[in-house]
């Protein structure tokens, strides 16, 4: 299957992370040695890193940790190398929460490999739209809003959605969708799950949003 957003499929049915996750688009993942084949398959730490002048340690907010992988994802789509890809590979699986996807693996594949699967297809899920996504840190802020706390003692605290309103290519405003980037706590770190669409919105608004920097 090629790397386009109209060959997504869920993974989740497989993954299994939140309801919400699963009720949205989200990211298709291979299952199978054979689609690994010629690709360089890291193995993710979940540490401290800096990118794009943003450090990502445990302080960092969940926007921060959405500029990095969404300018990286941009990266990965525009380069014109495949040293310039590679890099970019690297800094997307430097912020992947590796560690909870391990746990949530339901496949018979190796930890390196089943991540390697999710977070090589966050590019091809959000391909479509990565002239929108920002460069810089102050504007992507701007425009990068997490769902406020949940006040049920049930609700997960240490799970989180940012959301961004994104134009279509086209300039058609009927055209505009809303992606989610979810995230949750690994080892005391925001870092990413997975990325796709939310095909209830059209537009961010303010309700159970918060925008924080």
């Amino acid at each position: 299957m090629g790397r386009n957003k109209r060959g997504i499929r869920s993974i989740w049915a497989a993954v299994g992370l939140t309801a919400t996750a699963a009720g949205a688009l989200v990211v298709w993942c291979g299952c199978g040695d054979a689609r690994l084949a010629g690709h360089k398959i890291r193995s993710a730490t979940v540490r401290s890193v800096t990118h794009y002048g943003v450090t990502l340690d445990q302080q960092a907010t969940p926007e921060q940790v959405a500029f990095v992988v969404l300018r990286a994802i941009r990266d990965d789509v525009s380069a014109k190398s495949k040293e310039e890809r590679e890099a970019a590979l690297d800094k997307q699986f430097d912020i992947c929460a590796a560690n909870v996807l391990q746990k949530k693996n339901r496949t018979s594949m190796p930890r390196d490999e089943f991540v390697h699967s999710v977070v090589y297809h966050w590019a091809p899920t959000v391909s479509h739209y990565v002239g929108d996504f920002e460069t810089d840190w102050g504007r992507a802020a701007a425009r990068l809003v997490r769902t406020k706390p949940n006040t049920d003692s049930k609700a997960s605290p240490e799970e989180t959605e940012v959301y961004m309103e994104l134009a279509d290519p086209s300039g058609d405003p009927k055209a505009r969708v809303v992606m989610v980037i979810w995230m949750v706590q690994d080892g005391g770190f925001w870092r990413v799950t997975h990325l796709g669409f939310d095909s209830t919105r059209r537009s961010v608004g303010n309700k159970g949003m918060s925008n924080g920097e």
